[in-house]
């Protein structure tokens, strides 16, 4: 972390303090490590645990928990709009207190309907307070380091499943989903809330600042990111469509293999100690990874890192196709890993790279949108496979083929558009 500057008179003095960006890092660090430990981590412990618990079949799940992330997605236009009118922190209060209405429901999820709607509520509550509101936060903090900032904080999804999920999932074994509801709660509501409000603000200008990397002198020109931008000469470009396109080829095979991944353990002879294990050896992986990406955007681009990861997440989803040595699935696993949180957070990068951040929170949103029906298909359709055969392999290569074809489709969406500015102006005169 740099100290804060102060720029006067074109000559930059050394406050001596830190800026308060960074404090807001932390927060939405914690604030992701619970939100996602306890959700996109835990899908696949919630799928077995209700499977195991003889609720419902791998299918019926699979379908459902499609729903999630249909939800957190659909729901993401809404919370991009939101954002540019409201404080932050009673748009994720609101997300806060519908995960916790989802998971203290736990015990009446008995029948289709219950199921399905345990799922909406936890993906609208998470796309409410999480990835969208938290990402955009960082956006607005940070013009210079924003890919830095954006990283460190992103890494709260992947530690999540470090000091998260193992001890849910060993929760729910020893107490039941039900027993472990309320439990699972206190965890959220602890770990969300007096970081939430206590740390967090919607704008610099809250605190008589300007974003990091730009002088006071030039804090007027960030208030015009606080100005409601039309984002549609923006989403009409190719590049965004077709950005869009790979995001939501990748996002399929990304919660289609996340989703399956502790049951494949279970089908493939490990324990729930060893399954869990496992998650956080690949949450791990993810979080040595991120640090290494911030390395790699010295040497690459932004659109080339997001190639490389689409490849190395195929790999890692045909490997755990045919890998039936424990041993060997969880090497697959780790190397599963080093793209998960890099692949959400390049997304957010690259968004703020090309089209700056007056309009980011609507079309990062909007985005999130586009990622909806891969990410609703995607464990439906691998549910639907393994049953066919009762095995994954077929499941594995489908979403391990999904990613590959997301690079297909980055390479075709072209140069990138005019610089955001331009897109600015353009959006004013619409």
């Amino acid at each position: 972390m740099q100290a804060n500057t102060d720029t006067q008179d074109g000559i930059t003095k050394n406050t001596g303090r830190i800026f308060y960006g960074w404090y807001v890092v932390i927060a939405v660090f914690v604030i992701l490590t619970t939100c996602s430990g306890l959700t996109v981590y835990s899908l696949s412990v919630y799928l077995h645990a209700f499977v195991a618990e003889g609720r419902f079949s791998t299918q019926e799940v699979s379908l459902a928990s499609g729903a999630f992330s249909a939800a957190s997605g659909l729901v993401g236009l809404a919370v991009g709009r939101l954002l540019e009118i409201y404080d932050v922190r009673h748009i994720m209060t609101g997300g806060i207190a519908l995960m916790g209405m989802a998971l203290l429901s736990l015990p009446w999820v008995q029948g289709l309907p219950a199921l399905y709607m345990f799922y909406l509520l936890l993906g609208i509550g998470y796309g409410a307070s999480a990835l969208i509101p938290c990402s955009t936060l960082i956006a607005r903090w940070f013009s210079h380091q924003r890919s830095t900032a954006l990283s460190i904080a992103s890494t709260g999804n992947s530690f999540g499943a470090i000091v998260l999920t193992p001890p849910a999932a060993l929760l729910i074994s020893e107490l039941g989903i039900d027993g472990a509801s309320l439990w699972l709660t206190l965890i959220l509501l602890i770990g969300v809330l007096p970081f939430t409000w206590l740390v967090l603000r919607s704008w610099p200008s809250e605190r008589g600042l300007s974003p990091y990397g730009e002088s006071s002198v030039n804090a007027s020109k960030s208030a015009v990111a606080i100005e409601p931008v039309d984002a549609d000469p923006a989403s009409r470009t190719r590049f965004y469509r077709m950005l869009n396109v790979s995001f939501m080829l990748g996002m399929a095979a990304h919660v289609g293999g996340q989703t399956h991944i502790f049951n494949l353990l279970m089908s493939r002879g490990a324990d729930v100690e060893t399954a869990g294990l496992a998650i956080a050896l690949m949450a791990a992986s993810s979080v040595l990874a991120r640090f290494l990406a911030v390395l790699a955007l010295r040497y690459i681009t932004t659109r080339t890192l997001v190639s490389v990861l689409l490849a190395i997440q195929g790999v890692a989803l045909y490997g755990c196709a045919f890998a039936t040595d424990v041993t060997l699935l969880i090497g697959y696993m780790i190397l599963y890993g080093t793209m998960l949180g890099n692949f959400v957070t390049m997304q957010s990068v690259l968004l703020a790279e090309v089209f700056g951040t007056a309009m980011y929170g609507r079309l990062y949103g909007l985005a999130r949108v586009w990622c909806v029906p891969g990410a609703l298909l995607a464990p439906g359709m691998m549910g639907m496979l393994y049953a066919f055969e009762q095995a994954y392999v077929m499941a594995y290569l489908a979403v391990g083929s999904l990613s590959l074809a997301g690079i297909l489709a980055l390479m075709l969406a072209g140069p990138e558009p005019v610089p955001a500015t331009t897109l600015l102006q353009l959006s004013r005169s619409a």
